[in-house]
């Protein structure tokens, strides 16, 4: 009797053993799906698709980093000592750091329509515009500062292409408020004529990627 029970018994600790094999080997590739994404190394990933026109993360750096910063005020405000409460506050249904995440994509994409509204009209910046828009780009990267700079991980010249985006889409924004009599805030982001031209686009964006971004300690701390 012993004799035949024992095959078995090796038999039921090789199971045993390649059962929990399998459950490490799950538990580390659940942790690794989970864990943050390193911003630097992942800025020529594709975060954004617009019309069907793809946008990398670094084209969305501007955005990141002003967004990062506007929340950043709010947390210290809310604790100077632990900022990072506010970013992991639970309201109105939802996270304020995943809020914010996807506050900056819609402001991204508000921004590209508008652009290329303007482009596809022929739509230029006057010298008064242009100098406006430099004097932001300046206050905005000085606003950096070296730290921030560095974090951010774009040039100077590269930001400024986002400006010059930004200004354009605001010129088209202005005079299309204009010409329809209407606010210029109802063509905002989440303003109720903009989602009216919104309907008319597509937009998707790499839920993979943005998951895994630690989106409130990438240009901040």
């Amino acid at each position: 009797m012993s004799a035949r029970k024992r095959p078995q018994g090796l038999s039921i600790s090789a199971v045993m053993m390649l059962v929990m094999g399998i459950v490490v080997m799950a538990m580390w590739y659940r942790n690794k799906s989970f864990a943050n994404l390193p911003y630097a190394s992942h800025m020529e990933d594709t975060a954004l698709t617009i019309d069907g026109e793809e946008y990398q993360l670094k084209d969305l750096a501007f955005y990141l980093a002003s967004q990062e910063s506007k929340v950043q005020k709010q947390a210290r405000a809310y604790d100077l000592k632990q900022p990072q409460k506010y970013w992991n506050a639970h309201t109105n249904g939802s996270f304020v750091r995943v809020e914010a995440r996807d506050a900056l994509i819609e402001y991204a994409v508000h921004d590209e329509i508008f652009y290329k509204m303007a482009k596809s009209e022929g739509l230029e910046l006057t010298k008064e515009e242009t100098a406006y828009m430099e004097n932001q780009k300046m206050d905005f990267w000085n606003d950096l500062e070296e730290e921030g700079q560095r974090r951010l991980g774009v040039s100077f010249e590269e930001i400024g292409e986002t400006f010059y985006h930004m200004a354009l889409a605001q010129k088209k924004q202005q005079m299309l408020a204009e010409d329809k009599g209407f606010e210029f805030e109802m063509y905002n982001a989440n303003g109720s004529e903009y989602k009216k031209i919104l309907k008319d686009h597509t937009y998707e964006t790499n839920e993979k990627l943005w998951k895994r971004l630690n989106f409130g300690n990438i240009t901040v701390n």
